[in-house]
């Protein structure tokens, strides 16, 4: 066994996926901190992942989940890469604030070119997010578990708690 630099090409496959994105202002409307809010999307993404796998009826294999997120900028800050030198300084102050943190949880098909799960979960958004929030208030667990948000080691101590948060407030109208 041995140790050093390992430089693997990179993996590009195109596929489909169905998206679901939180907004910035949901997510700061709930009372955690950010890393528990990360912690609730990355819970919400394995129990929608698990609820899909069944819904479209494939394998846990073959629908992959994953986090990313939009960066909203402030209306100051601009493209500079093209500006000339001397127009530099007429540009308005970069916005000091971050990018607000708006994350997607993405269920995508895991061959290249898609095979087709991606439409139905759309058609399917509400039942989805219905199933999904009771799949995680059923579970007797007290703060994750590979059954429904993962284990509590993976997603924190308040993964399931912020999970079902979020599900609350993006499915007022879910049927409990």
């Amino acid at each position: 066994m041995g140790a050093g630099e390992l430089t693997l090409p990179e993996q590009e496959m195109h596929t489909t996926a169905y998206w679901l994105t939180l907004s910035h202002e949901m997510l700061v409307s709930l009372p955690y901190n950010s890393t528990e809010r990360l912690d609730g999307v990355n819970g919400l993404g394995n129990a929608l992942q698990a609820v899909a796998t069944l819904l479209v009826m494939c394998d846990a294999r073959d629908l992959g989940v994953a986090v990313g997120e939009n960066e909203k900028q402030g209306s100051g800050v601009r493209d500079q890469g093209s500006a000339k030198e001397e127009s530099l300084s007429r540009l308005p102050a970069p916005d000091p604030r971050p990018p607000a943190f708006e994350p997607n949880i993405y269920l995508y098909d895991k061959y290249p070119g898609g095979i087709g799960f991606s439409e139905p979960l759309f058609r399917m958004n509400d039942t989805l997010l219905a199933d999904t929030r009771k799949l995680i208030e059923k579970c007797p667990c007290l703060a994750g578990c590979p059954s429904c948000v993962g284990p509590a080691g993976e997603v924190g101590a308040k993964g399931k708690e912020v999970a079902l948060a979020i599900l609350e407030k993006l499915c007022v109208e879910c049927i409990s």
